[in-house]
């Protein structure tokens, strides 16, 4: 009778944490991209019209340049004051092409930092600032920690935790530690950019070379690392 009664909580349990799992499973679609969200307070963005720049623009040209793009805004997310909303953007390259051969540069060189690791021509150790990121930041990077390999159904991509510098301050501060997630598919097609706000109590007003990067729980985020690596690898191109 016991173990009978053992087997039943068991089912019971296991039908919990299942029923827990879909209902915090959300798919999301906005044109022929897919991917998994907290829940569907999302926001679908999309423009076809790309307005080129000049070749010689000054950095804040480029980084205001208008690509066409598909944009999944993840509105559970935080933006924790940055004024970035956490957003995962899927570029063509054809698109990124006519707008500037300049913004081209992160892409190609993303590809060939992948292409390097997964070749053992090179490790993540090698991973420095500035990474390739998109849309274009005039800030300096003043850090890029944790890197990581982190595929998708249709490509790969590196993820890096990815501080700025603070005109104001010296500190990391809460509102200068992003997620960053640059992808290409493997048709070479798209660009895929995803940038969260990150908040880490740990490291608030600390200089970057006073964080211990390595010995930093994936946990301590703000959101989990491991939550939006979640998001990443369930990305779908349709």
């Amino acid at each position: 009778m016991k173990k009978l009664l053992t087997i039943i909580v068991l089912i019971l349990l296991t039908a919990a944490v299942s029923s827990a799992s879909a209902q915090n499973d959300v798919r999301v679609k906005c044109g022929n991209f897919t991917m998994n969200v907290l829940s569907d307070n999302t926001r679908c963005y999309q423009t076809k019209e790309n307005i080129p720049v000049p070749e010689d623009a000054e950095p804040q040209a480029l980084a205001s340049a208008q690509i066409a793009n598909t944009t999944i805004f993840l509105s559970d997310l935080e933006s924790f004051g940055s004024g970035i909303e956490p957003q995962v953007t899927f570029y063509l390259l054809d698109d990124l092409m006519k707008t500037s051969f300049t913004l081209l540069n992160p892409v190609m060189n993303l590809r060939d930092l992948l292409e390097n690791i997964r070749g053992g021509y090179t490790t993540l150790d090698s991973v420095t600032t500035p990474v390739p990121l998109l849309p274009m930041q005039v800030k300096e990077q003043t850090a890029a920690a944790l890197p990581q390999i982190i595929d998708f159904e249709s490509g790969s991509g590196l993820r890096t935790v990815v501080a700025y510098s603070d005109p104001i301050s010296s500190g990391i501060g809460s509102t200068e530690l992003y997620y960053s997630w640059q992808g290409v598919s493997t048709d070479n097609n798209y660009y895929i950019s995803a940038i969260f706000p990150l908040v880490n109590n740990n490291l608030n007003g600390k200089p970057v070379s006073a964080a211990d990067w390595q010995n930093i729980p994936a946990s301590d985020f703000q959101p989990s690392l491991d939550q939006l690596d979640y998001f990443v690898r369930s990305i779908v191109i349709e």
